[in-house]
């Protein structure tokens, strides 16, 4: 066969182009010329994430804090054994560990900048070198698969300058893996560094973690995202709308690897075309922006009829019933956020239907209002999460937003029941207050008032003013020991007091009783300068109840007369449905 030159040429039957023209000998020995076309094979798609992963510490975006550390180190030749980076999936926690071994093993390193098409740099990014071992945790947990990657560890690096140990989800390591991995860490062979990559940092033994750098990796912002996915669109030569990358770029939710798969997705969705705002609304399951404000603007107005109507049109629209939520949920958030900084009115990261209709709808409406509808949007959301049918439990929680959510704030409430209240006839008020003292047969006494003076370290307290009962020790416990008095109040009962002499039975609890007891002496001792004697009692504390059972008592009683109070059930009247939850005793001091 006699090769011709053309755009193709075959070698042993292998394609190396895609078309050519060559001759061989026919049956009658004559020269054949025939014209081969052939299909060469379209090289696999590299997702975007994979495409664009970080070669340099300068393309290692939101992480300036922990790249600035990094650098100075290296530069400084102070480089730790081993480092811990920590961080939600998507930050760079991998790339960051792949950049240090680049940094230390290229050819003029360690170097915190270095030549792309250095052959010690590429090997490590393609994953060929020899010296860099990187270990999935995740599949590879036991004690043998960590004795099995560190059985060359004393040995010197083959290729490169040192040794890099990447270690993925380290935290999955079990203990006896974490054991095995323990005493190298802390008499570490010349030449080899540890980098561990976790999400749950947690979970890593202290000893290990003491043994390490550690580093944070934040959530990137989605205003570094947006313009970090612009530049990538640029690069792709594709076209997207303003509004679908910052879309984008808030569904990552700090996540760089989770941005960019969605960018992917939206690219495939669009075919080629630009990425617009619509599609992408669709991908996340979001609904219509503009609608959603439509939505909201009704049930801040309580047009519970326009709500329903609206809420059918995103129904036969086929949107998500969570996604209308959550897109409620966001507006309702950036509204708040909008009233608390008026500056934000001017980001350049709001899209022009927020600063439309966003910035204007935060002037009108009140906080306590916004407050009210966020508190009932999560309740929606647990809802519409856990319904067979979500668009009817969403319909269903729409319409208590729209009767509830233009509600005036509560304190304009209380003010206008305080005019109901004053408005009764004083016979009324007296009768009102006989029925309250009825249901209120216990005593409020105020606790005698405290000299304190502060001598060296200790707090003096006359003799004269010692507490008289039991709730009067706890009190005054409780500024210097708050968790010793609730425990007190729930597991104690005070049989006997004379004096400086308690006795209580003490039931199981927090506390261990033997430790209550005396703990309760060194600290009355301490805040009174008096020396208590707590007696333990055994057995039963027969009808004697608890400080706690006390106040549970009194406040159900409480509520009781409450209920039975004209004045009450006649502000009651002004809210249908309502209910006395807790009626609080207060001493009026003149």
């Amino acid at each position: 066969m006699r090769l011709y030159p053309g755009p193709c040429a075959v070698f042993c039957g292998r394609v190396v182009a895609g078309a050519g023209v060559f001759t061989y000998k026919g049956p009658m020995g004559d020269d054949v010329t025939k014209t081969a076309s052939v299909d060469v094979p379209v090289a696999d798609y590299v997702v975007l994430a994979r495409k664009y992963r970080s070669r340099t510490f300068g393309e290692l975006i939101g992480q300036d804090a922990l790249v600035r550390t990094l650098t100075n180190a290296i530069k400084a030749q102070k480089i730790h054994h081993a480092y811990v980076l920590t961080g939600i999936r998507g930050t760079g926690k991998t790339s960051t560990a792949r950049l240090l071994a680049m940094a230390l093993n290229c050819k003029n390193g360690p170097a915190v900048t270095w030549d792309l098409d250095d052959p010690e740099v590429e090997a490590i990014r393609t994953g060929r070198h020899v010296d860099v071992f990187e270990f999935d945790a995740a599949s590879n947990r036991g004690v043998e698969d960590v004795q099995r990657l560190f059985e060359g560890v004393n040995y010197a690096p083959s290729a490169g300058r040192y040794k890099v140990y990447i270690i993925d989800e380290v935290h999955m390591l079990s203990t006896t893996a974490f054991n095995a991995l323990l005493k190298t860490l802390e008499e570490p062979p010349e030449r080899v560094k540890f980098i561990f990559a976790t999400t749950e940092v947690h979970k890593i033994p202290v000893t290990v973690l003491s043994r390490c750098q550690r580093f944070d990796l934040k959530r990137v912002p989605s205003e570094v995202l947006a313009p970090y996915f612009t530049e990538i669109l640029g690069k792709e030569k594709i076209e997207a709308e303003p509004a679908a990358v910052t879309l984008i770029a808030r569904a990552a939710d700090g996540s760089v690897r989770d941005g960019l798969s969605l960018l992917d997705q939206a690219i495939a969705l669009s075919h080629g075309d630009m990425v617009r705002t619509q599609v992408v609304q669709g991908m996340l399951g979001l609904a219509d922006k503009a609608r959603v404000f439509d939505l909201l603007e009704a049930l801040l107005a309580g047009g519970a009829e326009q709500t329903l109507a609206l809420l059918d049109g995103l129904y036969e629209g086929g949107q998500d019933a969570l996604g209308v939520v959550q897109g409620l949920l966001e507006v309702t958030h950036l509204l708040t956020r909008l009233k608390i900084v008026p500056g934000l009115a001017e980001d350049v990261q709001l899209t022009e239907l927020e600063r439309t209709r966003a910035v204007p709808l935060a002037v009108k409406v009140g906080m306590a209002n916004l407050g009210r509808l966020y508190q009932m949007l999560m309740q929606a959301l647990a809802e519409v999460r856990g319904a067979e049918r979500p668009y009817e439990a969403l319909s269903m929680a729409a319409v208590r937003m729209a009767y509830l959510a233009p509600l005036p704030a509560f304190d304009k409430l209380l003010g206008e029941a305080k005019h109901v209240v004053e408005a009764a006839s004083a016979p009324k008020v007296a009768a009102s207050a006989g029925a309250m003292a009825v249901h209120e047969p216990r005593e409020v006494r105020d606790l005698p008032v405290v000299e304190v003076g502060l001598v060296g370290s200790e707090v003096e307290v006359k003799k004269a003013d010692l507490p008289g009962d039991w709730k009067g020790v706890v009190q005054l416990v409780r500024p210097e020991k708050p968790g010793l008095a609730a425990a007190l109040e729930r597991q104690a009962r005070c049989v006997g007091m004379s004096g400086v002499e308690v006795r209580l039975v003490v039931e199981k609890g927090l506390l261990d009783a033997k430790d209550l007891v005396r703990e309760l002496r060194a600290v009355l001792r301490t805040v009174s300068g008096v020396s208590w004697q707590i007696v333990q009692e055994l057995g039963e504390a027969g009808p004697v109840a608890s400080l706690a059972e006390e106040e549970a008592r009194a406040a159900e009683e409480r509520r009781e007369a409450a209920t039975v109070d004209p004045l009450v059930a006649e502000v009651l009247g002004m809210f249908p449905g309502a209910e006395v939850e807790e009626v609080r005793a207060e001493t009026v001091r003149h």
